[in-house]
């Protein structure tokens, strides 16, 4: 065989490899060469290994090195090294930043200075976090403090309120409130030709309720006093403690007759109860009642003294009541005669009185 067709063999054999390595699709060995065993052997090995690389290099780790030797050897390290790898991946993406890769080199100094980053960088985030969140802890304290300052000083105002507006033993309105209110009903009452009324109690003898039972006594017999009072009186009815043991009640849309039936209604209701258990026996009341409806023809502007004189006619009425006998009811009228300015409503049955002149200061 001359030296030229030695060289076209070893060329065509040369292609022949080369194809089988890089072309997309290997070419089979020629049919003249079916008879080299070792041409067979080595073309079908290099056919395994392309297909091992391919599959590797597309992330099947899971095929058996082809090959024996040297080649295989470095292909078996390879491999292991890319299942290490993957490995080491899944621990950083459970949370494991300490994972570095000592065997790729480059790669490995890059892969672990990555690593580095993200921890320092993932520790400076939880550090940021606790912060924000100590921050937020604080707002909300603050926040929950001011909340609650704010709902003190509520309470407190409320309280302030109600001291200013209220009796503190009974805790029915106070004179002064009652009279800011009554005055304004007066005006409404003055201007839109509305019926007003005031009805006036005072407890009889309450000096000898302190006198035998104890001023702590007398006392609780107020506080049971108001309250009976809250119980009987309707809704729109406005009571207050007017001073010692003196009430006064404002009704608003209420002639005197029916302010009248409602005072009726206490004072039975006062004469019934018991008003507290002493250690030495029950303590019962009566009470005297004053009622009026006549706060006058004047200009609305003069509310002070329509007020004063207002109350003053209720409280002539309660006194009459004392006067003829205590625990009635007496209404004030100044359309009668001159000398009868007061009805009066006895608990006894057809008992009533006239009383004549001014009414007598007494219990």
């Amino acid at each position: 065989m001359s030296c030229d067709q030695e060289r076209h063999i070893a060329d065509e054999l040369a292609l022949l490899l080369l194809d089988t390595m890089m072309a997309a699709t290997p070419p089979e060995v020629p049919a003249r060469y079916a008879s080299v065993d070792s041409l067979q052997r080595l073309h079908a090995d290099l056919i395994v290994l392309r297909d091992f690389i391919y599959a590797a290099a597309n992330g099947d780790l899971s095929r058996q090195v082809p090959l024996a030797g040297y080649i295989g050897g470095a292909l078996k390290t390879l491999q292991a090294n890319l299942r290490h790898m993957t490995w080491q991946t899944k621990m950083v993406a459970a949370g494991d930043l300490t994972q570095r890769v000592d065997f790729m080199g480059a790669f490995s100094e890059s892969f672990n200075a990555m690593l580095i980053q993200f921890d320092q960088t993932l520790k400076e985030l939880v550090r940021k976090e606790n912060e924000l969140n100590k921050v937020n802890a604080d707002l909300l304290n603050e926040i929950a403090i001011r909340k609650q300052t704010e709902a003190t000083l509520r309470k407190s105002k409320e309280k302030m309120r109600k001291l200013a507006l209220t009796d503190s033993l009974t805790g029915l309105y106070n004179r002064r409130y009652f009279n800011r209110l009554a005055k304004e009903a007066i005006i409404r009452a003055l201007r839109y030709s509305r019926p007003l009324s005031i009805m006036v109690f005072d407890i009889d003898y309450f000096k000898q309720v302190n006198d035998t039972f104890g001023h702590n006594y007398g006392d609780l017999v107020l506080k049971e006093v108001a309250k009976v009072t809250r119980e009987v009186l309707r809704s729109t009815d406005i009571p207050a403690r007017y001073g010692g043991e003196e009430f006064i009640v404002l009704l608003y849309e209420t002639p005197a007759t029916e302010a009248a039936e409602v005072a009726e209604r206490l004072r039975r209701q006062l004469e019934a109860t018991t008003m507290v258990d002493s250690e030495i026996g029950p303590i019962k009341i009566t009470a005297s009642f004053g009622v009026s409806d006549d706060f006058g023809k004047i200009d609305e502007n003069h509310g002070d003294r329509i007020l004063s004189e207002f109350v003053t006619t209720a409280d002539r009425a309660m006194y009459a009541s004392k006067n003829s006998g205590r625990n009635k009811t007496t209404v004030y009228t100044s359309k009668s005669s001159p000398a009868a300015a007061f009805r009066s409503k006895n608990l006894i049955p057809n008992q009533a009185s006239r009383e004549q002149g001014p009414p007598q200061n007494q219990n």
